[in-house]
């Protein structure tokens, strides 16, 4: 099934312009919106989503725990449920009203009662059909077996981690593949360390530059002066790929004074968490870089015969 590039917030006239210039398959009986409405990037939270899920304790299953049900969520969050949750419209109030975190806390709370109070399949019924909600309001988390709620990590992250693994099997990457692997588990912890994570990003990408260049540190400037040569050679032969790479070493300078933020200075605060948008985009960012470094690294053996203390000159 194709799937129309159309924008959440298109007008008859753009909707009119993509069935015309787009062959569509289309499933029987499928909503519109789900068919040919392209979600835009995926959100911390969402009004639709609340009501979709306040809507579900009008299902019989809660007749007989709502009010236990918001007691244990008094104990557990600390804020009352508007009428002791007696009515499914105090629900629906308690779900507009309350903020991102505690909606979030909600989703997990509510399948830890059903578990326990009515039956594991009730439970995973309550998970499985918040799943389906968040997914197609398109909600930036994802929900665990036992019904905890967790950032999600888009699916470029995902591909360029598994890229940058492939291109660090070698056993001349392996402390770099041990930073890599320390990012990974500090963005899966529960909840994540985007600081850490991004921290250790930053120096597994520091340690594969200083095996491509030894004893030249991960700066701006030694991008430019000792690198950017490196790249040159590397597509010398290809004007197009040339430029292009030039223009990505752009990029990667501009990561390293963005990365250096989130570094502890001496004498200086601790930087708060990054927000989990901005860290995940440069963690990915630092996956593709540890990919490509380590293709220039395999690329160029004989450049490390190189003297790497200004002077240019190669072992004869």
């Amino acid at each position: 099934m194709r799937v129309l590039a159309i924008e959440d917030d298109s007008t008859a006239q753009s909707i009119e312009r993509a069935l015309k210039s787009e062959r569509v398959t289309a499933m029987p009986g499928e909503r519109f919106s789900a068919l040919y409405v392209r979600p835009a990037d995926p959100t911390p939270d969402s009004s639709r989503a609340r009501h979709r899920v306040g809507v579900l304790f009008r299902e019989t299953v809660f007749n007989n725990h709502t009010e236990q049900l918001a007691r244990y969520l008094g104990q557990e969050l600390g804020i009352p449920v508007p009428g002791d949750g007696r009515l499914s419209s105090d629900w629906q109030q308690f779900m507009r009203e309350c903020r991102t975190p505690e909606f979030l806390d909600t989703v997990t709370l509510v399948y830890r009662c059903l578990f326990y109070h009515a039956s594991g399949e009730t439970a995973n019924q309550w998970r499985d059909v918040v799943k389906k909600i968040f997914a197609e309001e398109n909600l930036a988390y994802e929900i665990d077996e036992v019904g905890g709620v967790h950032p999600a990590i888009d699916r470029e992250f995902q591909r360029n981690s598994a890229s940058a693994v492939a291109g660090l099997d070698s056993d001349r990457y392996d402390n770099v593949r041990e930073l890599f692997e320390q990012a990974s588990n500090h963005l899966g912890a529960d909840p994540p360390n985007y600081f850490q994570a991004w921290r250790a990003m930053f120096s597994a990408v520091e340690a594969l530059f200083t095996l491509v260049l030894p004893y030249v540190r991960l700066t701006a400037e030694d991008i430019d002066r000792r690198l950017q040569p490196v790249v040159h050679r590397a597509y010398a032969s290809d004007a197009a790929a040339q430029r292009a790479a030039q223009r990505m070493l752009a990029g990667f300078r501009d990561w390293v004074e963005a990365s250096r933020i989130y570094r502890h200075q001496p004498g200086a605060a601790e930087p708060a968490q990054p927000p989990a948008d901005i860290a995940i985009l440069a963690i990915s960012f630092g996956a593709s870089l540890l990919r490509w470094l380590a293709g220039l690294d395999e690329d160029r053996p004989t450049d490390r015969l190189r003297l790497v203390h200004g002077s240019g000159c190669t072992a004869r």
